[in-house]
């Protein structure tokens, strides 16, 4: 009998550490609809850094593993506008967003590069190469043209929430960058045809008074 019990005790401590672990991200139909492009205050303690992505123009690797300080150079002061795409391939709404993320994308054509950041190893389904592998394969399948790095196994999900200074901890969450680094303008949730129109009205003002 003291084996059964055992081994119900052990099932009941993963299911618990699962519930909670999923509480850290966004299920379909959570998120309760908000007005998307409020200004927001700077990341802070983004060091200044360059951003750590292949030159326009080039070849560009569909994922690339980064630790934080890799992330931190991403997002802090560097070359140009940018678009970034926080995103995972098990979520369901980043997965549904995707063909108004590519309407914004080719509207904003070269003004803006733009980039994803992949969460998929804060929920790992298998090692961090099979994890890179697997999101390059996916983006490539899902026609998107623009690179993603993949945060490193390593990086614990509150120290990436904290050193990017984020309220919101769920994907998917796109932000349009300064060449500072600062967020000029998000949006906290999937991407429809009104959300991404807005954004991208919301990016050309911006990039025009600069």
């Amino acid at each position: 009998m003291g084996r059964w019990q055992a081994v119900i005790r052990g099932a009941l401590r993963r299911v618990a550490s699962r519930v909670e672990h999923d509480d850290l991200f966004e299920q379909p139909g959570e998120r309760v609809p908000q007005a998307p492009l409020a200004s927001v205050a700077p990341v802070e303690g983004v060091p200044a850094a360059p951003v750590e992505l292949p030159a326009d123009g080039g070849p560009q690797p569909t994922c690339t593993v980064v630790d934080l300080p890799g992330v931190k150079a991403a997002l802090g002061p560097g070359d140009g506008f940018r678009l970034v795409n926080h995103w995972a391939t098990w979520c369901v709404p980043c997965v549904d967003e995707i063909p108004h993320l590519q309407a914004l994308v080719a509207r904003l054509g070269d003004q803006v590069r733009t980039f994803g950041v992949a969460w998929d190893l804060f929920d790992p389904r298998g090692e961090e190469d099979e994890i890179a592998e697997h999101v390059g394969n996916f983006s490539d399948g899902h026609g998107l043209s623009w690179p993603s790095l993949l945060l490193a196994a390593s990086i614990q999900p509150a120290d990436f929430f904290g050193a990017m200074g984020m309220k919101d901890e769920t994907v998917p969450q796109t932000w349009f960058l300064s060449p500072d680094g600062d967020i000029l303008a998000k949006v906290e949730g999937a991407l429809d045809a009104a959300s991404a129109k807005a954004l991208g009205d919301r990016i050309v003002a911006l990039m025009a008074a600069k």
